[in-house]
């Protein structure tokens, strides 16, 4: 490397071993049933306004929206959200559409279905949808002139008397007024005697929108075609006033310009602007009409060619009245109800043309900014201009669309097709739940959950449990030594917005509110935090289903590892307990699976930088000291292992004791990482008795 003279400063990444970055926590994963959605394909969420836009909102076969709404109310920052549908539907019957007749309302030529940029999505949702279309055409032109409007007037004498002029009125190019052209005595060395020269150049001198000239001894006059420029019209003179001395009489018809011929592969236009290849073009002058398709346009001569040729040029008749507009269409969609004030999407200036760049079911099909709510699906016959379609009598609803029933199956999914739970294979979450509480979905759940590492279960008992013994038995069944998940029960009474009557409620499980607890109790408290106690109260919650004693709520949390929501004065309704379903002692507790969750999570991805380094002391060191170890201790000063000193409560152990040189063969690294979780105080117990009294007495 060479060097300038002076001073030179060089950049390196230096010896310090890069730190560990705590992993996302607190994500929610939501397996559930929603308004609309495209199915099986998560999409994060951040509020409840962003799912309401994505996944429509109360419906009354899921519970989706309640969940994520209580997720949001109390505290949850980020979720994913998987539609779950039932897939034994056809898509003809799951996804609501309408097909449109082209113009010549014989064929069919687009259909459009429910949908979200390019993908279809089924359900009864859409029969909400309401689509307009209409004929339009961003670009229309005429045949260019081959020679401009022209009068030519009666022989002059040699001379003429032009002491008392009269005023020339001519109307040039369809203008709302005519144009006066006067004259004055200077315009003449002699007004008694003016020649044809002079009255040729005095009518030149004041305007530029025609130009008069000699015809023999005849004056001519000519548009200049400038104001049929700006509007885009035919060049055209007519007289309006006598003035028989110049040799013009009124004309009750304007003069025209000549048109260039119409031939049968194209033509020169006086407007090729906004033309592109590619462009269906209908040719007409009102009586005949033909559908082409443009192959070339040269802007600057107007001239532009096409496809087909025109069967018969000839039969156009008037080619003054010929026009060439690209043939197109807009569509307006609506929801809710059929009408202008509705609409939630408007697209102008569409193209059925395969290939254009407004072909429009690449418009709308568009996977970043296609349509919210239609795709389309091109079922036409390719033919230039023939298969827009025809425009519509207000606006027409979208037909069928069916939710069908989903079943365990479909909630738990297929891990070949990215299915039920695991369509979350790709994405970085940590509490997974569902609205439904079978034990088949349950087991499914914990198991995901457990195959993934760095999730938990966040399940509920079944609605109706007022028995805690049946409750106890539910949590039993899905108990293992090391479960990744917890139970909580029972189910919870909140506000129903689309509920009949007065103060309409709704019980639901109460997963939705619990994942938004733990997400608040870690923002303030930190993961390690239980997520429980008079701190975790539900927010937006009216009362629980059933209401349960102390006995009994400690006989669902020892015995069936079900988390009580329970009513506690001047507390709200909170979360009493915080067990996992492990039956290992080690495992017992949701702080301490999340908080291995967590640590786990941010070390494969902490030491990623580790992977193809050299397999020797430097490298452990680097390991141990300069990455894993500052990450425990950043985690020890802020409580999140029990008492005692770093040494007391994590170790860290990356040597020659467990990469013995054959390990290091295979190009292992193994780094061992051990420490002590903090616990909750679960159980509080007070000891209340009696004590002799300190007092004596004496005789006086």
């Amino acid at each position: 490397m060479a060097f300038n003279i002076g001073v030179n400063v060089i950049e390196t990444d230096g010896t310090e071993a890069p730190t560990v970055t705590g992993a996302a926590v607190s994500v929610g994963a939501f397996n559930v049933l929603t308004q609309r959605g495209v199915p099986n394909t998560p999409v994060r969420v951040t509020s409840f306004v962003q799912f309401v836009d994505r996944f429509g909102s109360y419906f009354a076969s899921g519970l989706g929206a309640y969940l994520v709404k209580g997720f949001f109310d109390n505290g949850g920052q980020t979720a994913y959200v998987n539609r779950v549908v039932d897939p034994t539907l056809s898509a003809a019957d799951a996804v609501a559409s309408r097909t449109l007749p082209d113009t010549g309302g014989t064929n069919a030529t687009l259909r459009l279905e429910a949908g979200h940029r390019g993908q279809a999505d089924p359900g009864a949702w859409g029969r909400g949808l309401f689509v307009r279309t209409a004929l339009s055409a961003s670009a229309s032109g005429r045949l260019r002139e081959s020679a401009r409007a022209t009068i030519t007037g009666s022989p002059l004498s040699a001379t003429v008397n032009m002491s008392s002029p009269p005023t020339l009125s001519v109307k040039v190019d369809g203008a709302s007024a005519p144009t006066a052209l006067t004259f004055v005595s200077t315009d003449f060395a002699n007004p008694a005697a003016a020649t044809r020269q002079e009255i040729r150049d005095a009518i030149n001198r004041q305007t530029h929108l025609l130009v008069a000239s000699l015809g023999g001894n005849a004056l001519v006059l000519t548009s200049t075609g400038e104001r049929a420029a700006v509007g885009g019209g035919w060049t055209g003179l007519q007289v309006t006033a006598d003035a028989t001395a110049l040799g013009f009489a009124v004309m009750a018809n304007p003069a025209q310009g000549t048109p260039v011929a119409l031939s049968a592969g194209g033509t020169q236009l006086a407007r090729p602007d906004g033309f592109d290849v590619g462009d269906a073009l209908i040719v007409t002058d009102n009586t005949t009409t033909a559908r082409v398709r443009l192959l070339s346009v040269d802007r600057a001569s107007g001239a532009v060619t096409w496809a087909p040729d025109l069967p018969n040029p000839g039969a156009f008749t008037d080619l003054r009245a010929v026009t060439v507009s690209n043939a197109e269409f807009d569509l307006t969609i609506a929801q809710g109800t059929g009408d202008t004030d509705h609409a939630v999407e408007t697209y102008t200036g569409l193209s059925m043309e395969q290939g254009a760049a407004n072909y429009a079911p690449t418009v709308l099909n568009n996977p970043l900014s296609g349509s919210r709510h239609v795709r389309l699906v091109d079922v036409g016959t390719p033919s230039p201009g023939a298969d827009r379609p025809a425009p519509t009598n207000g606006f027409l609803s979208l037909q069928g669309g069916a939710d069908g029933t989903p079943t365990a199956t479909h909630f738990i999914g297929d891990p070949s097709a990215r299915t039920g739970f695991f369509a979350f294979d790709p994405f970085d979450v940590q509490l997974v739940c569902c609205e439904r509480t079978d034990t088949a979905i349950a087991q499914a759940a914990l198991a995901y959950c457990a195959g993934r590492g760095d999730a938990m279960f966040v399940g509920s008992v079944p609605e109706g449990f007022v028995d805690a013994g049946q409750a106890v038995a539910y949590g039993q069944a899905l108990q293992t030594r090391k479960a990744y998940g917890a139970l909580y029960g029972p189910w919870i009474v909140v506000p129903d917005p689309i509920g009949t009557g007065t103060g309409p409620q709704i019980t639901l499980p109460p997963v939705g509110h619990v994942l938004g607890v733990c997400a608040r109790i870690e923002a303030t408290r930190g993961i390690w935090k239980a997520p429980a106690g008079d701190e975790a109260n539900l927010l937006g919650v009216l009362d629980v289903e059933t209401r349960i004693s102390d006995a009994d709520h400690t006989d669902l949390v020892v015995n069936g590892g079900v988390n009580g929501i329970r009513p506690v004065p001047r507390a709200g309704i909170v979360v009493d307990a915080s067990r996992t379903l492990s039956s290992d002692p080690r495992w017992r507790y949701v702080n301490v699976r999340l908080l291995f969750n967590f640590v786990e999570s941010s070390l494969r991805t902490g030491l990623r930088w580790a992977r193809q380094e050299p397999n020797r002391e430097s490298l452990w060191s680097a390991v141990e000291f300069g990455t894993v170890t500052p990450f425990l201790m950043g985690l020890w000063r802020r409580g999140a292992f029990g008492t005692g000193s770093p040494e007391q409560t994590f170790k860290v152990t990356v040597d020659a004791t467990n990469n013995p040189p054959d390990q290091v063969q295979q190009g292992l690294l193994q780094v061992q990482v051990l420490f002590y979780p903090s616990r909750p105080a679960e159980t509080i117990v007070i000891v209340v008795g009696q004590q002799a009294s300190g007092a004596t007495t004496s005789e006086v």
